[in-house]
């Protein structure tokens, strides 16, 4: 699997760091005498690799949009070079059909079993590592064959059409060929052992209540858990990503850090209302509404921090989730707060003989964003319009809400088998 003489490609871009570091490519040895050995023009290569190149280092400040484009294109000229062995500037609507056909069942050498960095370092140069390919198999299950999903696919269509669209501007191409693919074409395949109903990856009214209730009685009895119980309830209220309750870089050299100055107090028809400014996902901003009850756990917070005020006043620069260091605490402590809550919780369930609910709150310990998708549902269920919801959760539009964090059919249909006769 992993042999590089049975892979015939190769990585082409190096992380967000280094790639300015790529425009003359003197650094990587490896990467020239590939590009020269390609089945097409040198010259033309050369062209495709700077163009593409230029393209990324625009995205170079973001580092999730990064990787995701830096993922596709590369893959996609891989494709292009070695299977098509067409040039960039040749790609037409038939050439990007069967890519997402590739894409679906793309021969073993080009998975990977793990995620491998493509780049590695030795004395001052970068080298090809040997395990990288332009798939990877996340699965436990280390037998299991590689699959796409529509989800990998809507995002391969998404960088590809913003990809495509700089060439058109830049007169690399005349014509954005995704335009003419058919939908079809970029549809996965069917798998016919998954369960046609979505699943909604969130808590049950039952486990959030037990989520809410336990953390509320640590933090009455030990302070170290006022910050467990707040950052759970922050995002399962707000519907908020873990990242957005951390320090993310906006611009090269600058970061932003929540603080309590996003917290602002505004009025609609002679009503005061808190919203939250948000900097999510594809660095916009947005704002949510505070619910009433979210309040008192605001007012909370701010009491254990010692802040004089019990409410945000306007340009509080105070961080929301401050560390010991006086700074913001990052990401990955987020991460570990909401994992250690999780835990207390299947702890509290195993003691109250609630064995199998435990192992379900631990089975999920990692994944932060069933609050997100918790609180989401929840309001929906609840009468709230899904417009408005859609636009606090950042979503494009409510179809795409809907489909994700609710479907009221499926909800409505089993509440009705339930109450069947035997």
């Amino acid at each position: 699997m992993n042999s590089r003489a049975r892979f015939p490609g190769f990585p082409l871009f190096d992380t967000a760091e280094l790639i300015h570091e790529q425009a003359d490519l003197e650094l990587y040895p490896d990467l020239q005498a590939a590009l020269a050995a390609l089945p097409i023009d040198h010259g033309s290569a050369l062209k495709d690799f700077s163009i593409s190149h230029k393209f990324l280092v625009k995205y170079s400040d973001v580092s999730g949009t990064y990787s995701r484009f830096r993922s596709e294109i590369q893959r996609f000229l891989n494709y292009t070079w070695l299977i098509a062995k067409r040039r960039l500037s040749q790609a037409d609507t038939d050439l990007v059909s069967s890519y997402f056909t590739f894409l679906k069942t793309p021969p073993a050498p080009w998975v990977s079993r793990g995620i491998y960095p493509a780049f590695i370092s030795d004395n001052d140069q970068r080298f090809f590592n040997p395990q990288w390919r332009p798939m990877a198999l996340r699965s436990k299950d280390t037998n299991a064959p590689y699959s796409i999903t529509q989800a990998s696919l809507n995002a391969s269509r998404t960088a590809l059409q913003t990809f495509f669209k700089y060439l058109v501007t830049q007169d690399y191409l005349q014509r954005n060929p995704l335009l003419d693919v058919r939908k079809r074409d970029r549809s996965a395949k069917p798998n016919l052992n998954q369960d046609k109903d979505a699943e909604v990856r969130r808590l049950t009214d039952w486990q959030w209540s037990y989520l809410l209730e336990t953390l509320t009685a640590l933090a009455s009895t030990d302070v170290r858990y006022e910050r467990h119980l707040f950052v759970i309830v922050t995002m399962k209220s707000l519907f908020l990503r873990v990242s957005e309750l951390a320090p993310r870089p906006v611009d090269r050299g600058q970061i932003r850090t929540p603080t309590f100055g996003d917290f602002r107090r505004t009025i609609v028809d002679g009503e005061p209302y808190w919203v939250y400014s948000v900097f999510g996902k594809g660095d916009k901003t947005r704002q949510v509404t505070l619910p009433d009850a979210y309040l008192s756990y605001l007012k909370r917070w701010r009491n254990h921090l010692g802040l004089t005020s019990p409410l945000p006043v306007p340009g509080d620069s105070t961080p929301i989730l401050p560390s010991k260091k006086g700074d913001a605490i990052g990401k990955r402590q987020v991460q570990r707060i909401y994992e250690q809550a999780m835990v207390a919780t299947a702890d509290r369930m195993e003691q109250e003989g609630y064995r199998d609910e435990a192992k379900q709150m631990l089975a999920i310990r990692s994944e932060t964003h069933y609050l997100r998708h918790t609180g989401a549902s929840q309001a929906i269920e609840a009468g709230g319009d899904i417009r408005h919801i859609s636009e606090e959760l950042g979503h494009a539009n409510a179809t795409f809400t809907e489909s994700v964090y609710v479907n009221s059919e499926q909800a409505r249909r089993r509440s009705e088998g339930r109450r069947r006769l035997v």
